[in-house]
């Protein structure tokens, strides 16, 4: 019997005579081995000493031996140990034509044969064609432009390499998906994952990553599991402490982004992104997933911004990520981009250290898991059973720019009223005020818990998501989970 499993039982025990219960408390250290739960029937079993964070709401032993640090080191299953699928894609968007500014990426860019896809929305950022012509020639680098027939036609001219695979859709206006289809264009680029109105842009709800995207209704996923239409975010974010505190845009692999609004010196931005990179390796190896980087040329200039973008290269390369351009990645990201996905996102200390409306106004933040399928889009944080938001794609016929895609309200979720585990399988039992498409998130490694259910999902190593159908009422999920010996599982470390 191993050290961990000789003392979940003996902590069962006292979680079955009642365990201590306080407000939401975010934990990541104990003086002694405790057991802790935030819903009172799926427990965690967390060892003496240091543990990534964790939202608590009970707990077997003396609430002073819990304790929190607030920079806690990172997850072991954050670090890549293992191939990664995890594909990279780095990209500028031409905001003000800047050589300078190009050849400061391409520096940056070329030394770890990372090539560019540089996006361009106008004729004016084709005034010197020399930069383009030679980056290609000499580190592969590529085209992409916004969805103008006379733009695409010039690129078309001048660079016989340049195929229009990918609109350029950002931020600010009403994305013109019909006139992208009718030019023949099957991807576009641009969506700001978790936006809030940042550049009068509001894409909260849409899917992070790559996606399949709803040609009629583009920031949800594709109904029928088709993929007539690809979809890439604007550039990766740190999922935990952008959706956390409600800032996507301090916490980026945009080097300004993590520079002026997060207030990280150069230096520590550098850690930060290469830890950013990390955690997307690390969720890679169980799935292929898109990792995608945007600077823009005229950015890259400020002290500090090339850095940073240098050490994020250097990092995705070392960590075996699989590195395209926006054109192949539109083809490659198409062969994966309809299936269910889930990653999950360490707490990465730095910066300024903001207080989570979320979370009680704490500033220690637990780990999460963003899955979706064609149905759902969910967010779990470390600790819960049951997810804090849910997004149902089906309520979202029509897609717009700056409107928001509605949370399922918290009336209209399940509540979970017991676990028990027997036979092999864990059973969940649930009330349900409607029918709805859910899920549920098992923070424990996937690999020990043996979770073998077609309708669950790995996330990395931290833990398994597993996707139902709800009817109205109480119903009882099944969850066979050879690894399951009681419902206090040992917690992903």
């Amino acid at each position: 019997m191993s050290r961990i499993t000789a003392w979940i039982a003996p902590l069962l025990s006292l979680a079955l005579l009642g365990a201590s219960h306080a407000r939401l408390s975010v934990v990541d250290t104990s003086a002694q081995p405790c057991s802790v739960s935030y819903d009172g029937y799926i427990w965690y079993a967390v060892p003496q000493g240091p543990f990534p964070p964790i939202d608590v709401r009970s707990w077997t032993c003396d609430r002073s031996t819990l304790g929190s640090d607030p920079a806690p080191a990172r997850p072991s299953w954050s670090i890549p140990r293992g191939t990664t699928q995890t594909r990279f894609v780095a990209t500028s968007l031409q905001g003000a034509y800047s050589i300078e500014g190009m050849r400061s990426i391409e520096t940056a860019a070329a030394v770890h044969h990372v090539p560019v896809s540089w996006m361009i929305a106008s004729f004016a950022w084709l005034k010197d064609l020399r930069p383009y012509r030679s980056f290609h020639k000499a580190n592969g680098d590529d085209v992409e432009a916004v969805s103008y027939v006379n733009l695409i036609r010039g690129l078309q001219r001048r660079f016989h390499w340049y195929l229009p695979y990918v609109g350029v859709l950002g931020a600010g206006r009403e994305r013109d998906i019909p006139g992208l289809l009718a030019l023949g264009e099957r991807a576009f680029w641009g969506i700001a994952w978790n936006s809030h109105g940042i550049d009068r842009t509001d894409d909260y709800g849409a899917p992070w990553g790559s996606y399949c995207a709803d040609p009629t209704s583009y920031k949800r996923p594709q109904p029928d599991g088709g993929c007539t239409l690809l979809a890439f975010e604007w550039t990766a974010r740190d999922l935990t402490r952008a959706y956390l505190s409600g800032h996507e845009e301090y916490f980026s692999t945009d080097p300004d982004d993590l520079l002026l609004r997060a207030r990280f010196t150069p230096q520590a931005a550098q850690a930060y992104v290469r830890a950013i990179a990390d955690a997307y390796a690390a969720a890679g190896e169980t799935q292929p997933i898109v990792m995608m980087s945007q600077q823009e040329s005229d950015e890259n200039l400020a002290e500090g911004d090339a850095g940073i973008l240098d050490a994020l290269y250097d990092q995705a390369v070392a960590d075996g990520m699989q590195v395209e351009t926006l054109a192949n990645a539109s083809l490659d990201a198409r062969t994966f981009s309809a299936a269910p996905r889930a990653v999950a996102f360490p707490y990465l200390p730095g910066g300024v250290e903001m207080r989570s409306p979320q979370l009680g106004g704490q500033k220690l933040y637990p780990a999460t898991i963003d899955v979706h399928d064609t149905q759902s889009g969910m967010t779990f944080l470390a600790g819960h059973t049951l997810p804090t938001r849910l997004f149902r794609y089906a309520d979202y016929p029509e897609s717009v720019y700056n409107v928001p895609l509605p949370e399922v309200p918290d009336e209209e979720l399940p509540v979970l009223t017991g676990a028990t585990v027997a036979h092999g399988e864990l059973l969940l039992s649930f009330q349900a005020p409607a029918a709805l498409h859910y899920g549920v998130a098992l923070w424990s490694d996937p690999s020990s818990l043996q979770v073998e259910d077609p309708r669950a999902i790995r996330a990395g190593r931290a833990g398994v998501v597993v996707l139902f159908d709800l009817a109205a009422g109480p119903n009882t999920v099944a969850i066979r989970c050879g690894g399951c010996s009681s419902t206090t599982l040992p917690y992903s470390l």
